[in-house]
């Protein structure tokens, strides 16, 4: 037991270690970027709030970048690795120490989108947001413009209309109070699971495909991060002699933000050309991959 909480605690440890240092990074570039904003109404003290308080809502979009990286970077601690194939020899498999490892931070970044996080977010943007721009009166707002049968639609907060082309013009009032009670003007970003949930069978079809592909991406893209961390692990213990630290830490950050780059290139694609959402559950060929590779490849 003794190994199993060293092992835990070291793996933990290095993934907070690199979870300190990339937040540190990103809230020293962020407060460089509020400085253009400082005026009398917005003080530096009201910045460095800013920034703690929406720090929760960006260090969720990296951590398990974060994970990734750390937990690949322990095993080059050779005091970590003998205990690591300790525990191998007991009859630890690879897989389950994955699980262990990773599992809570998944739970944790989960846990994320409908608790504290959400609230605090929003709450920063929108103190940030009365300081910064006390010349804005008006906020935009979203319009959807949709076809129905030999009519055209446009539905906004404030006004839905229907129009035809010899010019008949009709106002449906019911369609602008369902408009109104969506999240259409926030980032989805910063919603609640629970609220995407609730809204993506609304009537509107442009925000269910924005809805339900937010909700997919936030469930099954740690998929990806699990099997990146998976291969790297397995690079490891099959070709430690030829890996350092600097070949781990691109492996990890390169594989990382190329999944990254993939995964928004292809929510994006969705949205703009209205592909099907579940398009965006793509991580799920991380499996036969890493199959695939296990059985071939390392040994």
């Amino acid at each position: 037991m003794k190994v199993y909480r060293y092992i835990l605690s070291r793996s933990f440890t290095s993934v907070l270690g690199v979870l300190f240092i990339i937040t540190s990074i990103d809230l020293v570039f962020n407060f460089f970027s509020q400085l253009e904003d400082i005026n009398q109404n917005y003080s530096y003290a009201d910045a460095l709030v800013f920034l703690l308080q929406s720090q929760p809502f960006r260090t969720r979009e990296f951590i398990y970048l974060c994970s990734v990286v750390g937990l690949l970077v322990v095993f080059l601690d050779n005091n970590f690795l003998r205990a690591f194939n300790s525990l191998r020899q007991a009859g630890l498999k690879k897989i389950n120490f994955a699980l262990l490892a990773f599992l809570p931070i998944v739970i944790i970044n989960l846990a994320s989108y409908e608790y504290l996080v959400p609230d605090l977010t929003k709450s920063a943007f929108a103190e940030r947001k009365a300081k910064v721009n006390q010349m804005i009166k008006d906020e935009p707002k979203m319009v959807e413009i949709r076809k129905v049968k030999d009519a055209y639609q446009i539905i906004s907060e404030d006004i839905s209309v229907n129009f035809t082309r010899a010019g008949d013009i009709e106002l449906i009032a019911e369609n602008t109070e369902a408009f109104k009670s969506l999240n259409y003007n926030s980032n989805l970003k910063y919603l609640r699971s629970s609220e995407l949930a609730a809204s993506s069978n609304s009537a509107f079809e442009n925000y269910n495909l924005i809805v339900q592909t937010e909700l997919l991406r936030r469930s099954v893209n740690f998929l990806s991060y699990f099997f990146i961390f998976i291969i790297g692990l397995e690079i490891l213990l099959s070709f430690n002699k030829g890996f350092n630290t600097n070949r781990i830490l691109i492996f990890g950050f390169g594989a990382c933000l190329l999944y990254s780059f993939l995964e928004t290139l292809i929510a994006d694609s969705i949205t703009v050309f209205g592909l099907p959402f579940y398009l965006q559950a793509f991580p799920v060929i991380f499996i036969p991959i890493y199959l695939y590779l296990k059985r071939f490849i390392f040994f």
